[in-house]
């Protein structure tokens, strides 16, 4: 079940994992909190909500802050130092090591250290781990398969978020400039969700600029415009659809973004040249 407490710690929350594989907590610490080393066989996420400190553990020390992420590999011992006078609140998420199984070696994949806040930006951490609370706190089975499945969704989206991305264009070339930091977690996220209704100032609110800043910065360091690059994700996928799958053509628009048929077969002739039932005709 989950742990909630409006009360400010002392000590840390107790370790507590469900049957179903989950610990999901939230924790306000006090002026005195104080935490010995400790270690889980499992891997640990912590959202700082809240504050600022240390995570003290077998990688040394890492200063931590308001929006990042801790993730604690299994095993590792580690204990938080809050900063004086800026006591830390948080939630934590714990998810036994059995389920990754259904991936082999996946858990070896998820990524360990501070993840700074700008790279969560796209991904929602708070508003996903406060779901998982609510959830672990059901008694209801399918309310805890959806727990479950929500917590390694998160782990899932954590991999991405921190995997480099490779833009379309001017920056995958030789000679591009540096991605600016801003925009590289959210050109991450996009490769992944490029199929998802997207718009241009959900985007820029992701990288935390105004719509004109980001429209400036996009195109200087991707080399496009923020919806050419979506088009050409989305075509991207829609070309490769065309030519592996038997797939009837409006489902496949569909399926690549594209609300109507009609701009599908329009940004396809713009980018390829050819139409999509000619792209279907000359697979190689």
């Amino acid at each position: 079940m989950t742990k909630q407490s409006s009360q400010r710690r002392s000590y840390p929350v107790a370790e507590s994992i469900s049957d179903s594989g989950v610990w999901a907590f939230e924790s306000r610490h006090g002026a005195e909190f104080a935490m010995p080393k400790t270690s889980h066989p499992f891997p640990k996420l912590l959202l700082i909500r809240e504050g600022s400190g240390k995570v003290i553990g077998d990688w040394g020390e890492r200063d931590c802050k308001m929006g990042d992420c801790v993730s604690v590999p299994p095993k590792m011992a580690h204990r938080l130092v809050d900063a004086p006078s800026d006591a830390i609140s948080l939630y934590g998420l714990g998810v036994s090591l059995k389920l990754f199984a259904c991936v082999p070696g996946v858990s070896d994949e998820l990524p360990f250290g501070v993840v700074a806040a700008q790279r969560l930006k796209s991904i929602a951490v708070e508003h996903r781990l406060r779901r998982i609370l609510y959830l672990n706190g059901q008694g209801d089975k399918p309310s805890q398969l959806s727990c479950v499945a929500a917590s390694l969704e998160l782990f899932a989206e954590l991999a991405i978020a921190m995997a480099r991305a490779t833009p379309i264009g001017k920056a995958s070339s030789k000679d591009a400039l540096t991605v600016d930091p801003m925009l590289e977690p959210y050109l991450t996220w996009l490769q992944h969700h490029f199929f998802e209704p997207v718009t241009l100032d959900a985007a820029a609110n992701a990288c935390l600029m105004s719509r004109r800043h980001f429209t400036t910065s996009f195109k200087q360091h991707v080399g496009s415009t923020w919806l050419e690059y979506v088009h050409r994700l989305r075509v991207e996928y829609a070309v490769d659809l065309l030519r592996n799958t038997d797939r009837k053509i409006a489902s496949v628009a569909f399926q690549a973004g594209f609300d109507d048929i009609t701009t599908f077969y329009r940004v396809v002739a713009k980018l390829t040249g050819k139409r999509p039932g000619e792209l279907r005709l000359t697979q190689s």
